[in-house]
């Protein structure tokens, strides 16, 4: 599974959000529930990725 966003600079990074936060969950929510993720760099966009486990 993958998403690419067309914005290469804005780096995703796993952070922990707050009770009250409104953002910060999309990255812990895929590292929990993920076997292995992470971000490829291309020359106009980033993708990230997740290999997701079977059942």
């Amino acid at each position: 599974m993958a998403v690419t966003d067309p914005d290469p600079r804005a780096w995703p990074l796993l952070r922990s959000a707050g009770r009250d936060d409104e953002t910060g969950r999309g990255l812990a929510l895929l590292d929990a529930v993920s076997l292995r993720w992470g971000v490829e760099q291309g020359p106009d966009s980033k993708t990230v990725w997740c290999e997701l486990g079977e059942g």
